[in-house]
């Protein structure tokens, strides 16, 4: 499994950016999130046209992100089949899009 790369953001208030197209059936690169201040949320977007989605987090270590050996959990809105975007509050340390049928294009910003 690939690791992906944030792009770091500079303005008002800094952060991270990422986007990323998933083919039908497959898992995304794993992005591993950088240590974030506390309160700091990550929204993450799938875009759906016909198709559908979701998204994954982890709590495992960069180490098991990177080594594709993370135990990954499915977003609480599970598989959605509209553009759908939604607010991780908790700590993780990586996040990946899954494409369940058709193309998927994931946005995450931080």
């Amino acid at each position: 499994m690939a690791i992906a790369k944030l792009t770091t953001r500079i303005g008002v208030l800094p952060g991270y950016y990422y986007t990323g197209t998933i083919t039908t059936g497959a898992t995304g690169d794993s992005l591993v999130i950088p240590p974030l201040p506390a309160g700091r949320n990550i929204t993450c977007k799938v875009l759906c046209n016909s198709s559908s989605g979701y998204f994954q987090t982890t709590t495992s270590s960069d180490a098991a992100v990177a080594a594709g050996t993370a135990t990954w959990k499915t977003w609480v809105l599970g598989t959605v089949s509209a553009t759908t975007d939604d607010i991780i509050g908790s700590a993780v340390t990586g996040i990946r899009g899954v494409s369940v049928s058709g193309e998927i294009t994931i946005e995450i910003v931080i």
